[in-house]
């Protein structure tokens, strides 16, 4: 690991620069106290790139974005200060590796340039997550280049296999690197910071902080959702992947500051890594995972395992499911006997993390029988679905199946006839239909199921359709 110079952690409220602050950059002294001591490690350090992982910039739904041109610019001009402006060099090379490490262990990625900036709509610039920290650490030292990562909606547990796959480029080569997490903490703080006072917020930067300062870096990447989610943070991410790099390590920890004013959480943070060989977080999680995959196997009905069948089948081989083969697997003559003679609309819902992957269906039969069209729409939902990218390998083992069979549609007068967790919605107007299925998470009235339902159809809110309702038989 004598490349591998460690992580520093850093917030990047831009009113801390002088400029944006115009003195009230003092009510957070601690913090500009911190990041300076940062600073002149880094200049001690000499690193010749430093790994900007950052909240902010181009966050897309299924990966992480990478800058991938040799010079990127970026200023602060979305806070009134465009002259605020930092250039910086690429590590190209580096960028060529990851592009093979993240093709090898299939982690969705986008590696930005002009072309895709273009496609994407995208801004080919150093966000403020950048900016703020390396205005500091410029001010003494600037002989390096840069890798920019923007952290996207993917799993902790993925964003920390990066973080190792990042020390693993680094420990390869010839260059001395330095990641760098731009975390700002809780939001939450108090009743006049950028969002709403909630408790989570101290208990979770209380937390973080603690579990940093400890070295218990497991705390951190299995931290439970509902606390770092009320916690309206941005910072978690960063540092999950920043800590994957010491991943099997023993590592070393100083935190240098940490503050809340203006409602939000500040932490200053150096974790520097040993060559004491540890266990290994992910090996944990992976053995842990693999045991919850074949659990919930087993207690699956046996239409969600046709599901996960045709799903899993179609990813690993590239082949449609056999129903003639899985069939032979079926102890239970009655249910081989209703897939086979049975007809009817399926749904298929994938779910990952507790949220949605994929979720396509028919209203009406289109298949032979049950099963195929079980078994279709297991696929197309894996596939298919537009709002997500395809079901990758790596990931059918988190993934949580159900399959809606749609029974008795029928009209209704009006919304009082439906009941959003007996009864499914389809709305109608003209040529253009949407449907909701009945009991989900998030909708919590009738006019919010009729309104989504009109989203998914392209219809207006205040426009007249016509009413359905139907019963489902859920598999889980």
């Amino acid at each position: 690991m004598e490349n591998f110079l460690g992580l520093i952690i850093t917030p990047h409220p831009p009113i801390i620069l002088p400029a944006i602050g115009r003195g009230k950059e003092r009510e957070a002294q601690r913090t500009i106290g911190g990041i300076q001591r940062i600073a002149k490690l880094v200049k001690e350090k000499e690193p010749e790139v430093i790994i900007c992982i950052t909240p902010h910039g181009n966050v897309f739904q299924d990966g992480v974005c990478i800058l991938d041109e040799s010079v990127v610019a970026g200023d602060l001009r979305d806070f009134g200060h465009p002259k605020l402006r930092l250039k910086k060099d690429i590590d190209i090379e580096f960028n060529d590796k990851l592009i093979d490490e993240f093709a090898e262990h299939e982690i969705p990625s986008v590696f930005l340039n002009e072309n895709l900036a273009k496609e994407y709509n995208a801004r080919l610039a150093l966000d403020h997550g950048c900016i703020v920290p390396l205005y500091y650490i410029d001010k003494l030292y600037k002989a390096y280049k840069i890798v920019h990562i923007t952290i996207g909606h993917i799993s902790l547990h993925e964003l920390y296999l990066i973080g190792k796959m990042l020390r693993r480029i680094i420990d390869g080569g010839s260059t001395k690197a330095m990641l760098l997490a731009s975390a700002d903490l809780s939001h939450c703080l108090k009743a006049e910071g950028p969002y709403p006072f909630n408790p989570s917020g101290e208990i979770f930067d209380r937390k973080l902080v603690a579990a940093i300062e400890g070295g218990n870096f497991n705390e951190i990447i299995n931290m439970p959702p509902e606390l770092y989610e009320a916690a309206g943070e941005c910072g978690l991410k960063p540092i999950v992947m920043g800590l994957g790099a010491f991943d099997g390590y023993k590592a070393k920890t100083t935190i240098y500051s940490y503050e809340g004013p203006f409602g939000v959480g500040y932490m200053n943070a150096y974790i520097e890594g040993l060559m004491e060989v540890t266990d290994s977080n992910l090996d944990l999680y992976l053995k842990n995972r693999y045991e919850g995959y074949e659990g919930r196997k087993r207690k699956e009905s046996i239409y969600v395992s046709l599901a996960r069948a045709a799903v899993e089948e179609c990813i690993k081989h590239g082949q449609r499911l056999d129903w003639e083969t899985f069939k032979g697997l079926i102890l239970r003559g009655d249910i081989v006997e209703e897939l086979e003679n049975t007809k009817g609309g399926v749904f298929v819902s994938i779910h990952k993390d507790n949220k949605l992957r994929g979720c396509i269906g028919t209203m009406a039969p289109t298949k032979e029988n049950l099963a195929e069209e079980i078994i279709h729409n297991a696929i197309v939902s894996a596939t298919e679905d537009e709002r997500f990218y395809p079901i990758r390998k790596s990931e059918l083992a988190d993934l949580v199946l159900k399959v809606d069979v749609l029974q008795n549609i029928v009209a209704v007068e009006g919304p009082e006839e439906l009941d959003i967790k007996k009864y499914g919605v389809i709305v109608k107007r003209g040529n253009k239909k949407g449907l909701l299925l009945p009991n989900i998470e998030g909708i919590d009235s009738v006019e919010k199921q009729i309104r989504i339902a009109k989203e998914k159809a392209g219809i207006k809110p205040d426009t007249a359709v016509k009413l359905y309702r139907f019963a489902v038989t859920r598999y889980h």
